[in-house]
């Protein structure tokens, strides 16, 4: 009789406050859903060396997974696997991630996954990771309790599609409410919303409503108990998202993933969010 195997969640720590938030709020998903956490720290030898009057650095990874292993605890969690592989820690992740069900990192870190400067390894995983992505910031802190609020940004794409299968299920298991996000394009020229004389007739409104009925098709029925409600009005797509984070749980968007180290071309709202959201960001993949 053959075993089910379950869906894994690949986290990237590396001794920093964001890759314990990361593990914690993968261990949070996995509890609800049932699957299997590998936490991963990656020692990278290619890094630059220190001067020779400082500290040696001998980074064999026993102390960051020990940290691990205490967040663990103290989240109740006792099936988590924690390793140290060697290389790129982006490369690395990776490759990891290539067969599992998702991958978490922190938005910044103390080495491996640092500051978001262009080629760090929050942001080509974010532009290269062949699945579903999600990124948490280091000033998060799930201590506090959920807000009960999940947001997705829809634009009428086929990623669009994924993100909102992802933040209808995301909303379904913790009972939240979920917010449909569409920011229309407004053509240069056109007036601000508020010097309309009839604010419920904006020139933008009904193809925005089209749109955003047509990408919720079949979602209710799919999630009957998931309230929802819609919001489009024309503004800058990370500056809307941003602002609805301040009160959500999660933010989710779409994105196209690619499966090498190309030039890289993150997509600007993903980039954005990146920077600007106050809560952890789901980029959800459709595949390489």
């Amino acid at each position: 009789m053959s075993t089910r195997v379950r869906p894994t969640i690949v986290v990237g720590i590396d001794g920093s406050r964001g890759g314990l938030l990361a593990l914690g709020w993968a261990t949070d998903l996995a509890a609800r859903r049932h699957w299997a956490i590998r936490a991963v720290h990656v020692v990278d030898h290619d890094r630059p060396a220190r001067p020779l009057t400082a500290v040696p650095d001998l980074d064999d990874g026993d102390k960051v997974l020990a940290d691990a292993a205490d967040e663990l605890g103290r989240l109740g969690c006792t099936e988590a696997s924690l390793e140290v592989q060697h290389g790129h820690p982006a490369q690395v992740l990776l490759d990891l991630s290539r067969t599992a069900a998702l991958l978490v990192i922190g938005r910044r870190g103390g080495g491996g996954f640092a500051e978001l400067t262009l080629g760090s390894t929050s942001q080509l995983c974010t532009a290269l990771a062949g699945t579903s992505l999600v990124v948490v910031p280091d000033d998060w802190d799930r201590d506090e309790g959920e807000l009960g609020m999940i947001v997705v940004g829809v634009d009428g794409s086929h990623a669009g599609q994924a993100a909102l299968g992802f933040a209808f299920e995301a909303a379904a298991e913790r009972g939240a409410e979920l917010v449909i996000v569409h920011v229309p394009r407004q053509r240069e020229g056109f007036p601000p919303p508020g010097v309309w004389v009839n604010s419920a007739d904006l020139p933008w409104q009904e193809a925005a409503r089209e749109l955003v009925s047509d990408a919720v098709a079949g979602w209710p029925e799919k999630y009957p108990d998931v309230v929802f409600r819609t919001h489009y009005r024309p503004g800058h797509p990370v500056q809307v998202l941003a602002q609805h984070s301040k009160a959500a749980d999660l933010v989710v968007v779409g994105g196209v993933g690619r499966s090498e180290f190309t030039p890289l071309r993150l997509g600007s709202v993903s980039r954005g969010l990146l920077h600007h959201t106050q809560c952890p960001v789901a980029i959800i993949h459709t595949g390489s």
